[in-house]
């Protein structure tokens, strides 16, 4: 018995030994994958035409997709003379009155003088014939009674003469300032909204997938178009839980493609703190942990271009120097 406990012993001790030496331990097995950015728009419009291709390359502000902006030239339209209109209104009240609706006073206000001379006159001649006792009394009172109301005329015409050619009062002016300021903040939003009819590349990227057609309609936030930046390529890869204390966030890391000699340089930008079960697409017989962690590897952005989505990659760890 102590014979056969030896041999397996032995048996065990070689096993290890073989896998330490084994190439492939050093590599960790994983996948590319990206973060894609979708765009969309903000309402349910038509897409009206396309302006790139899937795959082609595109700048950062370049035009992608033109849709349908009926509704929002309408909005803007409408906003803009919504705007005028309060302007005009707050315009009216800091001014005052119109001059055409001030000579009306004007003139009402010349008859009235006119009216109270005569009655001036008047009363003088009836001042005389009292005194020589042609007239009676009551006469003269009634003389002087109409200057009185004559003169009471000629003031009030000229009071509402003078509050018409006074702006509104403050109150009215600041409630009005108020619906000009709310009026522009509309407009500037429609202006905004009708810019949003051109969807426009963010970044400099690759078109991913075009996901709407032109023609088609769009329901309001569903992508219309998919970019692929390349800083937005990465690696991810599964770290044996042995392995898991040598590994940090920064380190340089190897990856090494199929159909390529050459390997990708990059960097661990990412590690799960959660374990999980090893998935069945990276078991073999050379790997056989059960506890890993995800991580992923940012490759460098002038090397991501020779990187597809869904390609296997083996990463290799290096030290930083």
């Amino acid at each position: 018995m102590k014979f056969i406990g030896k041999k397996i012993f032995l048996f065990v001790g070689a096993l290890h030994l073989m896998s330490c030496n084994d190439p492939e331990s050093q590599y960790l097995s994983g996948y590319s994958h990206a973060d894609f950015i979708y765009l969309s728009h903000a309402a349910s419009e038509k897409v009206e035409a396309l302006l790139v291709s899937k795959g082609e390359r595109v700048e950062k502000g370049q035009p992608l997709v033109k849709m349908e902006g009926y509704t929002s030239q309408n909005a803007l339209r409408i906003a803009e003379k919504n705007y005028q209109a309060e302007k005009a209104l707050l315009t009216n009240l800091e001014s005052g009155e119109r001059p055409d609706e001030l000579s009306i006073i004007y003139a009402q206000l010349e008859r009235a003088r006119s009216a109270a001379r005569l009655a001036k006159n008047h009363l003088e001649r009836y001042q005389k014939l009292y005194a020589t006792k042609v007239i009676s009394a009551a006469e003269l009172e009634n003389a002087q009674e109409d200057l009185t109301q004559k003169k009471s005329h000629v003031d009030e015409l000229s009071r509402q003469l003078k509050v018409k050619q006074l702006p509104s009062r403050q109150s009215q002016i600041d409630n009005q300032s108020a619906r000009v300021e709310s009026a522009r903040l509309q407009w500037d939003k429609a202006v905004w909204d009708s810019e949003q009819s051109m969807i426009v590349a963010p970044v400099g990227a690759r078109v991913h997938d075009i996901i709407y057609r032109q023609g088609e309609r769009a329901a309001a936030g569903q992508p219309v178009i998919s970019l692929l930046p390349p800083e937005n390529i990465k690696i991810r890869i599964y770290i044996p839980e042995k392995r898991l204390a040598t590994v940090q966030v920064g380190m340089k890391v190897r990856i090494w493609l199929d159909g390529r000699e050459e390997p990708v340089s990059g960097h661990i930008n990412y590690i799960n703190p959660q374990a999980e079960y090893s998935p069945p697409v990276i078991y073999s017989t050379h790997r056989r942990e059960k506890l890993i962690f995800m991580a992923e590897a940012v490759p460098d952005k002038a090397q991501a271009q020779y990187i597809n989505i869904g390609q296997p990659a083996r990463v290799e760890i290096v030290s930083n120097e």
